[in-house]
């Protein structure tokens, strides 16, 4: 598996690490192929929308401690990357924002008005 990276993001594979954030040689993500493999599926977009998404995956494992090694801290870099994929959506446009609304009755609720009776004769 191969990494690359060009930071004029004249390749898709570039432009799509410069979306998720994966763009360190010494520790990476999600492996060129991958990546190539989403954008062939799809567009830039959806391949941004899919790696973020594996990349949770890969940080939902529970901490856990071997001997001297301890790997922790998933919980805070998982809501990095939550934060960023909802960023993301709504960037692309694939996330739309649902308003909240409220019902209210043209009448108090407190009148003797009966709601049953036309115009609340």
């Amino acid at each position: 598996m191969s990494f690359s990276f060009d930071a004029s993001l004249s390749d898709d594979i570039s432009l799509v690490r410069f979306h998720i954030g994966d763009t360190d040689t010494n520790g990476y993500f999600v492996d060129d192929e991958t990546i190539q493999y989403w954008v062939n599926a799809g567009t830039v977009e959806s391949a941004t929308i899919a790696c973020l998404r594996f990349i949770l995956s890969q940080l939902s494992r529970p901490n856990f401690s071997l001997d001297w090694l301890t790997v922790s801290g998933m919980k805070e870099a998982k809501e990095g990357y939550e934060e960023l994929l909802r960023e993301k959506e709504r960037e692309f446009g694939l996330r739309s924002i649902i308003p909240t609304s409220t019902v209210s009755q043209p009448y108090r609720s407190d009148s003797r008005q009966d709601s049953t009776l036309p115009y609340g004769v």
